[in-house]
């Protein structure tokens, strides 16, 4: 094992040993906090549950991206229900237009936002629901349940779950994807087994029609020719490096014999293109991004925001995957296709799969 290896799994282990001493510290914080009160220990019959709170505190983008599948699997569940759901920060809440929620809410939670957060749980507290679920179940998730007025909460089964919740669920771990992992705490209370989920970004038709033409704007006389659009932006060891997009591009543009339009997705963090051959595009608008993204003829990125952005879009993309765990991880899209060996890569087999070729 290699020493940088040692070092973070000592800090992963030290992290893990300092979370068990202070389990203890944070029941007792979320007793203090309002815990349990008000909360009912009979299971209310799903014709009596009117009002849902959906609870997700994290700051990820791509974490956003895999809520959409239990945020739509609730609604299935109760349909008559009005669900609502709580993140952390506005921008958040882009990802979830036009899914018929009756109300998004920003819990702003953080050491330099604590007026703002004080505001946002003064305006939670105003409602009392009747469901609430916290289907990852995180510190910040507890805290802000324990303040929250609700007849049954549902998380899975934690150290310091039961004290906030009025039922946990033992986790089975029957799904492998990170996303639909959570979907268990759905089947507990009424779903029927999951075959098959997506994440599913809606976009109107409005952004759809301009992203088109800006797409179109864009390309000018060459709009007619297929348009490959990548981003290399990435965290840590995700980062494939400049020389490998340069023979994966090099690899689709002879496939195409040169007619081919390329966009880089630039970002504050990818200022300067890769070259100054291609076209490039930048929005820092995420259902704009998404709408443009959709439009292209072929996405390829790196296992970051974007890629999922894309990929819940509907988007045909390629995730290329240097370190993640793709069976955890990867896109859930049907029109993707999920790459671990970079070098293997080829696109006649990968173009055939996504029904381009």
């Amino acid at each position: 094992m290699s020493l940088i290896k040692r070092i973070r799994t000592a800090l992963r282990q030290f992290d893990s040993k300092r979370r068990e001493r202070s389990i203890g510290l944070e029941v007792a914080f979320l007793k203090l906090l309002g815990g349990r009160k008000g909360r009912l220990t009979e299971r209310l019959q799903k014709s009596q549950i009117k009002r849902v709170l959906i609870i997700r505190n994290n700051k990820r983008i791509g974490n956003m991206f895999f809520l959409l599948p239990f945020v739509n699997y609730v609604q299935a569940l109760y349909p008559d229900a009005e669900v609502e759901l709580l993140l952390s920060d506005p921008w958040q809440g882009k990802v979830f237009e036009n899914l018929g929620l009756k109300n998004i809410h920003f819990s702003q939670f953080g050491l330099k936002t604590i007026p703002a957060f004080i505001r946002s749980i003064h305006q939670l507290r105003k409602h009392s629901y009747d469901l609430i679920l916290l289907p990852y179940g995180g510190s910040s998730d507890r805290i802000v349940a324990a303040l929250t007025e609700g007849k049954n909460v549902h998380a899975f089964d934690g150290p310091a779950d039961a004290a906030v919740c009025s039922h946990t669920v033992k986790y089975q771990h029957k799904y492998s994807h990170y996303a639909l992992g959570c979907l268990e705490l759905l089947e507990y209370l009424g779903l029927p087994p999951v075959a098959h989920a997506s994440a599913c970004l809606k976009l109107s038709h409005r952004e759809q029609q301009y992203a088109a033409e800006q797409l179109k704007q864009m390309l000018g006389e060459h709009h007619h020719k297929p348009c490959l659009a990548y981003f290399r932006g990435a965290r840590g060891s995700k980062i494939v490096d400049d020389e490998k997009w340069q023979v994966l591009l090099a690899k689709f543009k002879q496939y195409y014999a040169g007619e081919l339009n390329v966009i880089e997705i630039l970002s504050p963090d990818i200022a300067e293109p890769l070259s100054h051959t291609h076209f490039t595009y930048l929005n820092r608008d995420l259902r704009q991004l998404a709408a443009f993204l959709q439009q292209v003829s072929l996405f390829i990125c790196g296992d970051t925001g974007p890629l999922h952005l894309a990929s819940a879009a509907g988007a045909r993309c390629v995730g290329l995957f240097t370190m993640t765990n793709v069976m955890q991880y990867g896109c859930l899209g049907e029109h993707v296709v999920n790459i671990c060996d970079l070098d293997a890569l080829q696109p006649q087999p990968v173009l055939r799969q996504l029904g381009l070729s």
